[in-house]
């Protein structure tokens, strides 16, 4: 549920916003709603990627590639998939930590929280 929160509202928030609102979003809905730590992760980074993955693709399709394999051409990769596969890896990236911060930070504020690690011997 915390990917579709944080993949819808980050994708309409995106219209309207400077991109690195990819990062506040995964960090507050994390921070709101309750997670494992991996699947803080994988929500945030999951949530951020796909819709730039879906984005960037409906991009490549509607011009036939053309903006997207100049672009490609710039940063000396062969084409313009590869470079919406690293978009998407480095958005979602951004995404996956910033929703393990807000998941950190929720942990530091529980009243019993969670050990970091096992009992100490």
């Amino acid at each position: 549920m915390n990917f579709l929160i944080i993949a819808i509202l980050s994708a309409v928030l995106q219209i309207f916003t400077p991109w690195w609102i990819i990062a506040i979003v995964p960090f507050v809905i994390l921070l709101w709603r309750p997670s494992r730590s991996s699947g803080a992760f994988w929500a945030g980074f999951g949530g951020i990627a796909v819709p730039w993955l879906l984005y960037g693709y409906y991009q490549h399709f509607i011009s036939d590639g053309a903006l997207s394999d100049r672009v490609a051409k710039i940063f000396m990769l062969p084409n313009g998939i590869l470079l919406l596969l690293v978009t998407a890896l480095i958005g979602g990236l951004v995404g996956g930590f910033s929703g393990l911060a807000g998941y950190w930070v929720r942990q530091i504020f529980r009243r019993h929280p969670v050990p970091l690690s096992g009992p100490a011997s």
